[in-house]
């Protein structure tokens, strides 16, 4: 149980870097050469605690903030980047593509991602995590499967996650709730949730006085 509680803000904070890896991003892709930046926030907690005689109930929680990066190419493709937390020494460095391979009745876009962390003492970590997003460019899903490998131990969980795209009426940033449940291969009576705000718009509206 000891080894159990002590994983458990490891594992959260993993779910947490990865969520999900194209941040707040709905199946939507963005034109050729487009570019938009953005900014999110989210918080973290597992819905049941660990029950430990000896130290009580064991409860993770973690807020996480990043910032992303993302450009549209040919194809109906769309690649991103995003930093979580603080990458050089306890936080995420994330990229992924996008394809989106239906638009009509419902768009539908696959996301394949890849992530490095540097930090969670000295357990530096990779990972992959495909996903699928499926919604009408205001409400979406995304389902969502990560597998991180570090030096000490693998984690594989899976992802549900619901969101929700308000776009400003008098520019073009987007504001993006998003809800989702987490469960870990490992621990699958252990399940985590999270809420989350997303912010984002084209790049010139960031500079723009």
């Amino acid at each position: 149980m000891l080894k159990k509680s002590l994983l458990l803000p490891f594992s959260v904070f993993l779910l947490m870097s990865c969520y999900p890896l194209g941040t707040f991003q709905g199946p939507e892709v963005l034109p050729v050469g487009t570019e938009t930046m953005g900014v999110g926030v989210s918080w973290m907690t597992n819905i049941s605690s660990l029950q430990d005689s000896s130290s009580g109930n064991e409860q993770a929680f973690i807020a996480d903030g990043s910032i992303l990066f993302r450009r549209g190419f040919n194809h109906n493709t769309e690649i991103g980047i995003k930093f979580a937390g603080r990458p050089w020494s306890s936080g995420a460095i994330l990229s992924d593509v996008k394809w989106q391979i239906i638009q009509k009745p419902l768009m539908v876009s696959l996301d394949f991602g890849i992530s490095y962390w540097s930090n969670i003492d000295i357990l530096a970590s990779v990972g992959y995590h495909p996903s699928l997003i499926i919604g009408n460019g205001k409400m979406f899903g995304v389902v969502q499967y990560n597998n991180i490998r570090s030096s000490a131990r693998v984690l594989k969980t899976q992802d549900l996650l619901l969101g929700h795209h308000f776009h400003m009426k008098d520019n073009d940033y987007v504001f993006s709730p998003l809800f989702g449940l987490h469960r870990d291969e490992t621990d699958p009576d252990n399940i985590f949730y999270s809420l989350g705000f997303g912010f984002a718009g084209p790049v010139d509206e960031w500079w723009r006085p």
